[in-house]
């Protein structure tokens, strides 16, 4: 039987150049990882019972990352300058394992070794304020995921 992850030290890093990478400051959480496949209709006129179909592409869905809003935290700004100016980029969600910073290779979110990851392209498509009586300021980005999750249990 398997370890459980726990969700605690879990960090969401995005590449921000060839070999630079930066850390979503203050995640509070991560949700959105799927996208069905679509289905490609394989019916005949002589099915008489129901329609038969066969998995076509994924439909890659948003990943939803709430976050508490620091004053003065870089990373914060960079995430609005990321959403203005539409660039896909590569991410990568790292397990609580280890502290080990991951690193981008050619832009790209790498694996490490003590951490299990989850790594995917895509742009922010939204960044959103939440600001409420007796209450922190809230931010929550959406981002658009474009092609596969790239999954890394540590299994091998």
């Amino acid at each position: 039987m398997g370890t459980v992850i726990k969700a605690q030290g879990t960090d969401l890093y995005w590449a921000t150049g060839p070999t630079a990478v930066e850390r979503v400051v203050c995640a509070t959480g991560i949700t959105g990882l799927g996208g069905a496949r679509s289905q490609i209709n394989t019916s005949c006129l002589d099915n008489t019972e129901d329609e038969t179909f066969v998995g076509g592409l994924g439909t890659p869905g948003q990943v939803t990352v709430p976050f508490n809003i620091h004053k003065g935290e870089t990373a914060h700004e960079d995430l609005i300058a990321l959403k203005a100016s539409g660039a896909s980029v590569s991410w990568g969600i790292y397990s609580s394992d280890a502290s080990t910073v991951p690193t981008a290779v050619a832009s790209v979110m790498q694996t490490v070794v003590d951490r299990v990851s989850a790594r995917f392209t895509g742009y922010v498509a939204d960044f959103n304020l939440d600001v409420a009586g007796n209450d922190i300021w809230k931010g929550t980005i959406t981002i658009q995921r474009s092609g596969p999750v790239l999954w890394d249990l540590l299994t091998a």
